[in-house]
Protein backbone atom coordinates (compact mmCIF):
# COMPACT_ATOMS: atom_id res chain seq x y z
CA UNK A 1 0.00 0.00 0.00
CA UNK A 2 1.02 3.25 -0.90
CA UNK A 3 1.24 6.09 1.36
CA UNK A 4 0.74 9.65 0.42
CA UNK A 5 2.01 13.21 2.26
CA UNK A 6 -0.75 13.60 3.75
CA UNK A 7 -0.94 10.10 5.92
CA UNK A 8 2.55 10.76 6.72
CA UNK A 9 1.78 14.25 7.82
CA UNK A 10 -1.33 12.99 9.64
CA UNK A 11 0.97 10.03 11.19
CA UNK A 12 3.53 11.75 11.98
CA UNK A 13 1.30 14.97 14.04
CA UNK A 14 -0.67 12.44 15.58
CA UNK A 15 -3.70 12.93 13.48
CA UNK A 16 -4.27 16.59 15.13
CA UNK A 17 -6.25 18.36 12.49
CA UNK A 18 -4.57 22.14 13.22
CA UNK A 19 -1.68 21.02 13.01
CA UNK A 20 -2.11 19.14 9.69
CA UNK A 21 -3.87 21.60 8.30
CA UNK A 22 -0.55 23.90 9.05
CA UNK A 23 1.81 21.42 7.46
CA UNK A 24 0.51 20.90 4.62
CA UNK A 25 -0.02 24.74 4.00
CA UNK A 26 3.25 25.36 4.57
CA UNK A 27 4.57 22.54 2.04
CA UNK A 28 2.12 23.98 -0.55
CA UNK A 29 3.77 27.17 -0.11
CA UNK A 30 7.55 25.66 -0.25
CA UNK A 31 6.32 23.97 -3.66
CA UNK A 32 5.03 27.25 -4.65
CA UNK A 33 8.53 29.00 -4.12
CA UNK A 34 10.54 25.90 -5.92
CA UNK A 35 8.44 26.23 -9.12
CA UNK A 36 9.78 29.63 -8.93
CA UNK A 37 13.51 28.86 -8.42
CA UNK A 38 13.74 25.95 -10.95
CA UNK A 39 11.80 28.49 -13.29
CA UNK A 40 13.99 31.31 -13.12
CA UNK A 41 16.91 28.89 -13.00
CA UNK A 42 15.89 27.22 -16.48
CA UNK A 43 15.58 30.83 -17.58
CA UNK A 44 19.33 31.66 -16.53
CA UNK A 45 20.45 28.44 -18.58
CA UNK A 46 18.45 29.33 -21.77
CA UNK A 47 20.29 32.69 -21.44
CA UNK A 48 23.96 31.81 -21.58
Amino acid sequence: MRKTWKDKVAKATGSNYKLNKKALQIKKSWDEVEGILKKSMNKNQKKK
